[in-house]
């Protein structure tokens, strides 16, 4: 899974977290990530939600149903981290498309491409490779309709950029649009060396960052969940203490 770390910077926070700590003790860093870990599973939780309602939906999904939060606990350090962003597995292949695209709940490889955008990219291959036409009909500009029968075409002598691998097959239309409305298709003139593709902005054509704008969006509800989870946390810790000769607590989880 790949995810975005969030982090709340609040000296509240950082008190009680501080405080936590110091009742654990050297002997209770097991028991206080376990402690931090639940917080922040609850904590993150509406920014995670927030995730799934801005993340823009394409022409597989996978994005959307990649969405996903985790957190992790280190008992060694008496740590814990909460994420949220998209799992990317390379064991889930999906169920394949038309072209070389799978779609699946695991599939969200372009996630820092939406997040952060993209150059702008360059392509140059001539595309000179003969193709087989299938038979269609196709209306002329007097509006008689004419049945073209299949047949080889020539290469374009051209350089082309396109969906056409990825997404598979579409059909250009004489008033420019596409049979795949997420489909693309450019071709530069003959004797052009390069096609330049546009940069995409970060967050895509809407121009908002998905993980970015669902914390940004919730990060007060955050740091008010994971407040009161730790305060929870210190008064049941609190009532549990049973005073050893280091005055560390025992009887408590992991402790």
């Amino acid at each position: 899974m790949a995810f975005i770390s969030i982090t709340v910077d609040s000296t509240d926070l950082k008190q009680k977290t501080e405080q936590l700590r110091n009742l654990f003790g050297q002997d209770g860093r097991a028991g206080l990530a376990a402690t931090l870990e639940a917080a922040l599973e609850k904590a993150i939780w509406p920014a995670y939600l927030r995730l799934r309602e801005v993340t823009p939906v394409g022409p597989t999904g996978n994005i959307k149903r990649a969405a996903h939060y985790k957190t992790v606990a280190y008992p060694k350090s008496g740590a814990a981290v909460g994420l949220i962003g998209y799992r990317q597995s390379q064991k889930e292949r999906g169920t394949a498309t038309a072209g070389s695209v799978r779609i699946g709940k695991e599939r969200g490889f372009h996630q820092w491409w939406l997040e952060f955008g993209t150059k702008e990219r360059v392509v140059t291959k001539l595309s000179d490779k003969p193709y087989q036409r299938k038979a269609h009909t196709r209306r002329m500009k007097s509006g008689k309709v004419a049945n073209i029968s299949g047949h080889q075409v020539k290469g374009q002598g051209a350089v082309i950029a396109s969906s056409l691998a990825a997404r598979g097959p579409f059909d250009i239309y004489p008033d420019g649009s596409k049979s795949q409305p997420y489909a693309f298709f450019m071709k530069g003139k003959k004797g052009q060396q390069a096609i330049r593709l546009p940069a995409v902005p970060p967050g895509g054509r809407g121009g908002r960052p998905p993980v970015q704008t669902a914390f940004e969006q919730t990060k007060g509800q955050v740091a008010e969940i994971l407040r009161r989870e730790l305060s929870i946390s210190i008064e049941a810790a609190i009532s549990k203490i049973t005073q050893s000769s280091t005055g560390t607590i025992s009887g408590i989880i992991g402790g």
